[in-house]
């Protein structure tokens, strides 16, 4: 009880500071309640939307110079994972929107983003196509220190909305993430893969849950697949019977 009022606190705190339809959450200009995603128009046209020719392996956009259905990444790395879709490429906008989320207490962001993915997958599937897909929509899991830090982990922020959406089942006690790693952005392939490593578990007790299963993952950003391969891994197994993944933004299609 005393966690569940603490969160309706920050919550009533969060649209004080941040009325829902206010601001919008990339650049902050005044907008009002008819935007769409809470974004104003330049931003809204800004986004560089995952619309066109998608990888057939990860649903990243694929460049004008890849003649293919794969992206150069994913000829390069066989995934652990079976399927991926994101919702943009990561950009400009992009950046600013997933980094006020994580570094400047936006969770009301994190909603908006799962409103935006859980459109995205609506697009190409009904409600009762979801449910014979998924039976639980997991988030990435942060580090305990890092979540402390930050108040909350964007990734489950960004599934509960998503999961509230396509009606899909949400639980974000199964996975756990065991160690810290190094940030990401500056090292390559192999080097991510290498850093994520062994990094995530299933809680022992929750590791029946999984078998037989299908999950559907859920993160902020997608550029190699090395956290989400390393999570699908860990849940096959497990005995998962299969694992996808959603993101809202990827990387762009190049040659590494």
């Amino acid at each position: 009880m005393h966690k569940n009022f603490m969160k309706n606190i920050w919550d009533i705190f969060l649209d004080l500071i941040y009325p829902p339809d206010l601001y919008c959450i990339c650049c902050g200009k005044i907008i009002d309640s008819t935007r769409t995603y809470r974004l104003c128009n330049e931003c809204m046209d800004g986004i560089k939307w995952a619309n066109g020719r998608l990888c057939a392996k990860c649903g990243k956009l694929l460049s004008a110079s890849n003649p293919g259905n794969i992206c150069f990444n994913c000829r390069e790395h066989p995934h652990q994972f079976d399927h991926g879709y994101t919702c943009t490429e990561y950009g400009t906008h992009e950046r600013a929107m997933v980094f006020a989320l994580k570094y400047h207490s936006r969770a009301d962001i994190g909603v908006t983003v799962g409103e935006i993915m859980a459109d995205r997958i609506l697009a190409e599937y009904s409600l009762s196509e979801l449910k014979d897909m998924y039976d639980y929509v997991l988030p990435v899991p942060v580090h305990r220190s890092k979540r402390t830090a930050r108040g909350f982990n964007q990734a489950e922020v960004i599934a509960r909305s998503f999961s509230d959406r396509t009606k899909i089942r949400c639980d974000a006690d199964i996975l756990i993430r065991v160690r810290e790693t190094h940030v990401m952005r500056s090292l390559g392939p192999d080097q991510r893969r290498e850093n994520i490593r062994g990094a995530f578990e299933i809680r022992t007790r929750r590791i029946p849950d999984i078998e037989g299963k299908r999950v559907l993952l859920i993160d902020d950003i997608y550029t190699t697949g090395a956290t989400v391969d390393e999570i699908a891994a860990v849940l096959k197994r497990a005995k998962a019977e299969g694992v996808d993944v959603i993101s809202f933004a990827s990387g762009a299609d190049m040659v590494k």
